[in-house]
């Protein structure tokens, strides 16, 4: 799959990108009022760029990938914020980093 075939509410997504961006965690309120911890970055493929979000225990992963560095993700899902599509890491997300050889 390639990230110009995603949709908004897909998941259960095996995708392999390259993170490109990162920023720092920040805390958001949801709309249920539960607090969260996300760090948002960006990803790439050959067929374009998406927004990224990385939820509470998954930063911890995230962290592990350098930014230029390829890596598998198995399980995410998709959203849609402001007509901003991003791809989704949760708790039942894996990150396999791929390393060039």
């Amino acid at each position: 799959m390639k990230l110009n075939e995603l949709r908004p509410g897909m998941d259960k997504i095996e995708i392999i990108v390259k993170l490109v961006g990162r920023k720092k965690p920040r805390e958001i309120e949801t709309n249920y009022g539960v607090n969260h911890c996300i760090v948002d970055g960006e990803v790439e493929d050959e067929s374009g760029k998406m927004a990224l979000t990385v939820w509470n225990e998954k930063i911890q992963d995230i962290n592990k990938v350098e930014i230029g560095e390829q890596m598998r993700i198995l399980n995410a899902f998709v959203t849609s914020f402001k007509g901003v599509l991003s791809l989704n890491i949760g708790r039942d997300t894996l990150i396999e980093e791929l390393h060039a050889r």
